[in-house]
């Protein structure tokens, strides 16, 4: 049997604090990689046992038991050999879906008994890598025969069959006829720079790596495996020379990308699974930049999963949902820390990478890390605040926050300051006004006061419950999308402007106040969202677009209607829906215990 001498693995205090502040060093996630693991072991063996338990006939057929001891075998002989294939993201992912499809089914078919050959597929990949002779069965999916990690048989496979390795030859035995095969090779990109060196896998085929809940790529022309490997080298240069801990702990861990297909919209994306350690899931970014970031990014959640494997950092109680400032709809608090870290990440990136850029990127990489760093802040205090953090959880995002606290010294810009809070801002009131429900009782109590024409005390408003809804997200909304174009590509930017026109309704189909926000006409964008809101008040996009134009003023309207934003436009609809009227700014200014400055229209 393959020894199983898996020590309970456990994470240092050190060790974590490391971690939480954002990096952790190549040994630590060296111990992230051994935990990973022995969890790989414990999950095949659990395979095996329940194939034995429930399916002992296809167990038998498929030699389960026979695979198990050849891995055995071979580790003898090539320790080294076994453990790397135990460590595959691929075997991860295979025996995580693999219980998942046992535990619901009650039946034998060709499809479990497809999967369960994966356990021969597994130790023929350790037999080939050591050189051990071998005779094992394995079978198809989806007509086509993969060796995990190294890639599809060239013989068509329609049925089970037997994989056959001696004296350096490999052979196929299907249906009484025997034939000689190539044994598949990985597409392996190797870079070096700065003395740091990644050797990294790109998966087209492997069938478990369809765990991203995104397409794969099912294969590349020559052009195409050419521009993933220059891509990979551009974002090692970028790594392995501004963000050493990062490359060295990755070089260590990341060991497979997986391309996806574009989305059509020419955004990056990426993905990880808690299954997968160690593979990275993308679609082939616009630049070696955007690569470097998606890496950091990703790994972040790695790192993060692993540890979330050995420690328990949010409570197991259901419920809760809260903002995450890059996602449109709410998060649990187990998906907000998993935000919080891989956007620590993100903002450590920017914090150093913005002195390395061009100047034609400086004010992108100065306002990219402002935004972060406001962003991710607020998230972990939000987290800090939930009651829903175990000691550890506590413990870890404390330490994350400080790491941000101590970050919020370092000067920035003002106009990449002013860009990158801007586009928060307006993600944020579109995100409240469409998610944050205030309290009926409260607005009741407000209209009351409105309709009376009595100034309400802060006691009736200010602590006013509320729930977040759990609405569906929204679509790609142009006005944010130009807000971030502002800072990432000012010349793009510009160009789009311009075919608008002064009053919106060109190519981009921008309303007319949207177009004077994004000009700079600050009053007359406040004026057309005030008229937005009187034809639709419980517009998300007009209430966020006048928090954007109210931005930075003195009025006390403009400062509660920024912070409260959801409870002016709860009690501006209800008014409305009451016969009543009024202004969205005197509203805000009435709660606010003063009328508005009058500066505005």
């Amino acid at each position: 049997m393959i020894q199983m001498a898996i020590a309970m693995h456990g994470l240092p205090k050190a060790d974590l604090l490391r971690l939480a502040g954002g990096a952790g060093t190549s040994a630590t996630v060296g111990r992230l990689c051994a935990a990973e693991r022995s969890k790989h072991i414990l999950l095949l063996h659990t395979v095996i046992a329940e194939a034995e338990s429930r399916f002992p006939e296809a167990h038998a057929a498929l030699e389960l038991a026979d695979a198990w001891e050849f891995l055995s075998r071979v580790q003898r002989c090539a320790p080294a050999t076994v453990a790397d294939v135990l460590q595959m993201p691929q075997l991860g992912a295979w025996a995580v879906g693999c219980l998942f499809r046992m535990e619901h089914t009650d039946a034998d078919s060709t499809a479990l008994r497809a999967d369960l050959a994966q356990v021969g597929a597994f130790a023929a990949v350790a037999g080939l890598r050591a050189g051990v002779a071998f005779d094992l069965p394995v079978a198809p999916v989806d007509g086509r025969l993969v060796l995990p990690g190294l890639g599809p048989l060239s013989t068509s496979v329609r049925g089970p069959c037997r994989l056959l390795y001696s004296g350096g030859k490999l052979e196929l035995v299907t249906g009484g006829t025997t034939v000689p095969v190539t044994p598949p090779r990985p597409i392996t990109v190797a870079v070096q720079h700065a003395g740091l060196t990644w050797e990294v896998d790109i998966d087209f085929s492997t069938p478990s790596l369809d765990c991203f809940r995104h397409r794969r790529l099912e294969t590349v022309d020559r052009a195409e495996a050419r521009e993933w490997s220059e891509r990979i080298a551009g974002a090692w240069r970028i790594l392995a020379v501004h963000h050493r801990s990062d490359a060295e702990s990755m070089s260590v861990s990341v060991r497979t990308l997986v391309p996806l297909e574009a989305d059509g919209r020419g955004s990056t994306v990426a993905a990880t699974s808690a299954s997968a350690f160690g593979a990275i899931a993308t679609t082939l970014p616009s630049d070696d930049l955007v690569l470097a970031e998606t890496l950091v990014h990703e790994f972040q959640h790695l790192k993060l999963c692993s540890v979330l494997d050995l420690l328990p950092l949010v409570d197991s109680v259901p419920g809760g949902l809260f903002y995450a400032p890059w996602r449109d709809d709410p998060r649990p608090p187990g998906a907000l820390l998993h935000g919080v870290y891989a956007y620590l990440g993100v903002t450590g990136f920017w914090r150093t990478q913005r002195w390395h850029l061009s100047p034609g990127q400086a004010l992108r990489g100065h306002a990219e890390f402002v935004r972060r760093r406001a962003e991710t802040l607020a998230a972990a205090e939000d987290l800090l605040a939930s009651g829903r953090l175990t000691a550890e959880g506590r413990r870890f995002v404390g330490e994350a926050s400080r790491r941000l606290r101590a970050w919020e010294r370092d000067p920035v810009p003002e106009e990449a300051r002013r860009l990158g809070l801007n586009a928060s801002l307006e993600h944020r009131a579109v995100w409240e006004v469409r998610h944050v429900a205030v309290s009926p009782d409260t607005v009741r109590r407000l209209v009351g006061h409105w309709t009376a024409r009595r100034r309400p005390r802060p006691s009736d408003w200010s602590g006013a419950p509320h729930r977040v809804r759990p609405a569906a997200r929204s679509g790609p909304r142009i006005r944010e999308r130009l807000l971030t174009l502002r800072y990432v590509d000012p010349r793009r930017f510009r160009e789009l402007l311009e075919t608008e026109g002064p009053v919106g309704g060109g190519g981009l189909g921008l309303g007319a106040a949207d177009a004077a926000l994004l000009r700079g006409d600050l009053d007359a964008a406040a004026a057309g969202y005030r008229e937005e809101i009187r034809r639709h008040p419980a517009a998300p996009e007009a209430w966020a677009g006048l928090v954007l134009a109210m931005d930075g003023r003195s009025d006390p309207a403009a400062a509660l209607l920024r912070r409260r934003v959801p409870l002016v436009s709860a009690l501006y609809a209800a008014i409305r829906a009451s016969g009543g009227a009024a202004d969205p700014l005197e509203l805000a200014g009435w709660l606010a215990g003063r009328a508005s400055d009058g500066r505005t229209p």
